[in-house]
């Protein structure tokens, strides 16, 4: 039995690796700005030197997170709180990754170069988005919730979305709110909030600037 359980932490272990090169990992804390439900960060690694990203969660959130890099060979894992073994592998599982309910703690999200890219010294430039939204809401990414409310906002103002500007979505009571612009050229810069339930369902557009301004 004891030779079982060596083997399987083994196992485990070389599967959360991912094929990754194992070097040296940057520690970084991700941090979300007050109230912002998604945090980005974007860097270049090389080698065998790779960069690992601490999420702090809460109990019973939902965790997204979405990954591009310039390198094919270039992926990321994600690890929960006080586990060795990876609830995401890149490599296999691809650029995204979703978890309904979170446990309270730090999630690990470790980029790096599979090893023979690491081996040749290759270079990998990336860019990732981390999202927590609030236990019971549904599984709506952040970038979903700005093209409702870029959609709406144009059709309330009668402009292109193009010209409909958006902040970052963030926690409020009884649901979340996008703060945005819209461009009316020669009536101005009018601004506006996208009010969506606790539910993540839009509600309305409130118009923050008053008449006539």
């Amino acid at each position: 039995m004891p030779t079982l359980r060596v083997l399987s932490l083994a196992l485990l272990l070389s599967v959360a690796v991912g094929g990754a090169a194992n070097g040296s990992d940057r520690e970084r804390d991700l941090e979300f700005a007050n109230g912002a439900t998604a945090a980005r960060a974007s860097g270049e690694i090389t080698g065998r030197d790779g960069v690992s990203y601490r999420v702090a969660a809460a109990a019973d959130q939902r965790l997204e997170v979405r990954f591009s890099a310039s390198n094919g060979s270039c992926y990321f894992n994600v690890f929960a709180p006080g586990s060795e073994a990876a609830v995401h592998i890149g490599s296999t599982a691809g650029d995204q990754f979703s978890l309904d309910r979170t446990k309270p703690g730090v999630y690990q999200i470790q980029v790096y170069l599979m090893r023979n890219a690491a081996r040749r010294e290759e270079r990998c430039r990336y860019q990732l988005t981390a999202e927590l939204t609030p236990a019971g809401a549904p599984a709506v990414a952040a970038s979903t919730k700005h093209q409702i409310c870029r959609r709406e906002a144009a059709k309330m103002y009668g402009v292109p979305p193009a010209q409909i500007a958006l902040a970052e979505a963030r926690i409020v009571r009884g649901g979340l709110e996008i703060d945005g612009t819209a461009d009316k050229q020669a009536e101005g810069v009018k601004k506006l909030r996208c009010i969506f339930d606790g539910g993540g369902r839009f509600k309305r557009i409130m118009a923050m600037t008053p008449d006539g301004e």
